[in-house]
């Protein structure tokens, strides 16, 4: 899987240079293309759709919806021709999914508790391969720091609109996973068979279903969690000068990581991406 990975990555790096040596040669037949333009340095902010999608059928990362956030960032436009420029950035993101509804929990207390009496009962003890469900919700948010470098070709003068792409290297700030709701607990995925436990009281019957239980918790992921990863951004946008060195810009990209997220593939194979929409101002030095 890594060395697909990272076969992935040469060849996207191969597309983005053959098109940068396509663009430079296209300006170099014309010297009224080619451009000394000084240095941009710009911000932006925008709004943003995280997804984390599972290349695997893993219980624990299927059916994740996109989660809003905010991103921003600083940007770094190197022209190198009229058409192609190169852009650093450094961007502060927000990835991550939500999940609603039936869905497993992770070895606890609880479990624990669990696998004390059901050898007795002939029950399978519970394990993070056999876990307990429930009925909550179960969302993650993981910050990011990103530093992408794209290739950007743009066409027009006052208004410009341009296309880039580009890999980019992430590096993990935070990761939170948030659950709440209240809710019974079942020893299989269909709810048919209920968790009981114990009669408190020692009379009848002897088992009892297992009151429903509070799922509401903020836990810290981040170990769990590999601290780099990489990826690719591809993106359109349109420009509009204001004035002799400033220009407002609008821009939609979509961003997706090669390498899963999580330490441990047990618990899937989760790649982090996400489409963002964002306005910006860039100046001239």
């Amino acid at each position: 899987m890594k060395n697909l990975n990272i076969l992935k990555l040469l060849v996207f790096v191969f597309l983005i240079s053959t098109t940068i040596c396509f663009a430079q040669e296209e300006d170099n037949k014309n010297e009224d293309k080619i451009l000394i333009s000084p240095i941009k340095i710009g911000f932006k902010g925008g709004f943003s759709l995280g997804k984390l999608s599972n290349s695997d059928d893993n219980i624990y990362t299927r059916n994740y919806e996109s989660v809003s956030g905010f991103d921003w960032g600083l940007i770094f436009e190197m022209p190198f021709t009229k058409t192609f420029s190169l852009q650093p950035e450094i961007n502060f993101t927000h990835r991550g999914g939500v999940r609603d509804g039936f869905q497993p929990i992770t070895s606890s207390e609880l479990s624990e508790q669990l696998n004390q009496f059901l050898p007795f009962l002939g029950l399978p003890l519970v394990t993070d391969e056999n876990p307990l469900y429930a009925d909550f919700e179960s969302e993650s948010n993981l910050k990011y720091l990103e530093i992408p470098v794209l290739a950007k070709l743009g066409w027009g003068n006052d208004i410009r609109f341009f296309v880039q792409g580009g890999p980019y290297l992430g590096i993990l700030l935070s990761a939170k996973q948030e659950t709440v709701g209240t809710s019974q607990f079942y020893f299989d995925a269909d709810a048919t068979n209920p968790v009981v436990v114990p009669n408190s009281t020692g009379g009848t019957p002897p088992l009892v279903q297992l009151p429903a239980q509070s799922l509401t918790a903020d836990t810290d992921v981040k170990d769990d969690l590999h601290i780099v990863n990489f990826g690719a951004i591809a993106g359109v946008g349109v420009s509009k000068k204001m004035n002799e060195k400033g220009e407002l810009f609008f821009d939609a990209r979509a961003s997706y990581s090669f390498n899963a997220i999580q330490i441990n593939d047990q618990y899937g194979e989760s790649r982090v991406g996400g489409v963002i929409f964002s306005f910006g101002y860039s100046h001239s030095l």
